[in-house]
């Protein structure tokens, strides 16, 4: 039976993971949607504000690309509410290429619903269609470098503090993320890690020694993946099979990428998202990624060519990224991510304190604690997002982003389901590894999203003329 709020009546009426995005739209109907976007934001907002900046504090704004299908939408949503209940400190920007006119005006109003204030937006960019062809994962480039050429208001108040975080829209946000490197930091007895001056651990990393105090023009950070450094042998009868007739001057010209060592490319340019990069060096990487992309794919017909494209186009700008692990959690088995903090956590404390709409003490970070940009955020160690592109499986429960119905995010369907109990009993029993950081997925990912959705509906649906609405935990993935 169909649970409400109870206080009114309804009045009538594999390791990496990639995006799925648009495949075909126009720049005439690009300049519908940005014209669509700004009449929506020319509306008065609602003079509150989720954050202030002091004086000469970084301007941090995450940044995501979509399309315009249901799939991506309340992967939208839900990077916004992460956003916000960790206290992200700066907007939050959907790039969704490739919409319809409809589509891009249901998508504006929806996001004022969610957030008036302005700092929840939305911005709509051509396809990113390749010569000769289509590869749906090139709208992350090119959506990028229209959002940051085109965008109104502009991405920043003032450039030359700024710094663009691409995320993917399958991240949520356990943690802010912040301009910090190595500030603050000392190194840990453990191997590549740094801790703050009270020994908590805030950097995972294989290299970690003269990392930058934080990002800045012409220091860039990325969350290592298992991208290796291959293409630096390209065209060598001594590369992977993939890479032996691959000509890098297509991609590179004469530039530093195509001098670039197997070494260098592994060391410093094996990254993927959440990327972190200073605003001044974004507009020529983005530049440079969106002309890399196509000569990538047509050699490299397969997935991950846009993150390869990202990579080449930051060597040829001899744009080197600090490696970092602690960025991301995703793939249970995999190695070179977030999991060192995860597998040093006692197993009852993995879901330990979590409950419907609250995650697990262990993880939880307090959104009042005070902070800035410039600085790590304080609060336990923890990873900054999970990347849920895997099935997560513990205690009879289990989720997986591909069965979460469309309607994830409305005032009909109901919440997600969360046995606490279950899980936490899951990650005590555990007989493996794997199992353990599974139950951690599941009790950060379940409660986290359905606080979302909680707050979404309360937000939305009395702007929609509902006194009532579905908070049934009837929902499954």
């Amino acid at each position: 039976m169909r649970r409400t709020s109870g206080r009114n009546r309804r009045r009538p009426r594999l390791q990496s993971c990639v995006l799925c995005c648009a495949l075909s739209a126009t720049g005439l109907l690009a300049l519908v949607h940005l014209a669509a976007l700004r009449a929506m934001h020319e509306k008065p907002a609602v003079p509150e504000a989720p954050y202030v900046l002091a004086a000469g504090e970084t301007e941090v704004h995450v940044v995501f690309s979509t399309d315009c299908s249901p799939y991506q939408h309340w992967q939208s949503i839900n990077v916004w509410y992460s956003a916000r209940a960790v206290g992200q400190r700066g907007p939050v920007t959907r790039i969704a290429s490739g919409c319809a006119a409809e589509e891009a005006r249901k998508v504006a109003a929806e996001w004022l619903e969610i957030d008036p204030t302005g700092t929840f937006r939305a911005h709509f960019a051509p396809a990113g269609a390749l010569r000769g062809g289509t590869y749906k994962y090139s709208n992350k480039p090119s959506g990028l470098y229209h959002w940051l050429t085109t965008a109104r208001p502009p991405p920043f108040v003032d450039p030359s503090r700024g710094i663009v975080v691409l995320i993917d829209p399958d991240q949520m946000l356990l943690r802010p993320i912040t301009a910090a490197l190595g500030a603050g930091l000392r190194p840990s007895p453990r191997k590549g890690e740094l801790v703050d001056a009270d020994g908590v651990p805030r950097v995972l990393g294989h290299n970690l020694d003269g990392i930058a105090e934080r990002v800045a023009p012409g220091v860039a950070a990325g969350q290592e993946y298992g991208l290796g450094g291959a293409w630096g042998d390209a065209g060598k009868p001594t590369a992977g099979k993939s890479w032996r007739s691959f000509d890098r001057g297509r991609v590179c010209g004469d530039g530093p990428c195509s001098r670039t060592t197997v070494r260098e490319a592994a060391q410093s340019y094996a990254v993927g998202p959440p990327y972190v990069i200073h605003a001044r060096d974004a507009v020529p990487l983005a530049k440079a990624w969106l002309r890399a992309v196509p000569d990538v794919h047509a050699q490299y017909p397969y997935l991950l060519a846009e993150m390869y494209g990202y990579s080449m186009a930051a060597a040829n700008l001899s744009l080197p990224h600090a490696q970092v692990h602690h960025l991301m959690v995703s793939n249970a088995q995999a190695g070179g991510e977030g999991w060192d903090w995860v597998d040093s956590v006692p197993r009852e404390q993995i879901c330990g304190g979590a409950a419907d709409s609250t995650p697990p003490l262990a993880t939880r970070f307090d959104p009042s604690l005070p902070f800035s940009n410039d600085i790590h955020p304080p609060g336990p160690a923890a990873p900054a997002v999970v990347h849920f592109c895997q099935r997560y499986p513990a205690g009879g429960q289990k989720f997986g982003k591909h069965s979460v119905p469309h309607n994830a995010f409305s005032c009909d369907g109901g919440v997600f389901a969360f046995d606490a109990g279950k899980a936490a009993a899951a990650a005590i029993g555990a007989g493996s590894r794997e199992a353990v950081r599974n139950a951690y997925v599941l009790c950060n990912v379940l409660p986290r999203l359905q606080a979302a959705q909680l707050a979404y509906k309360r937000d939305v649906c009395p702007k929609r003329g509902l006194t009532t609405w579905n908070e049934a935990r009837t929902m499954h993935a």
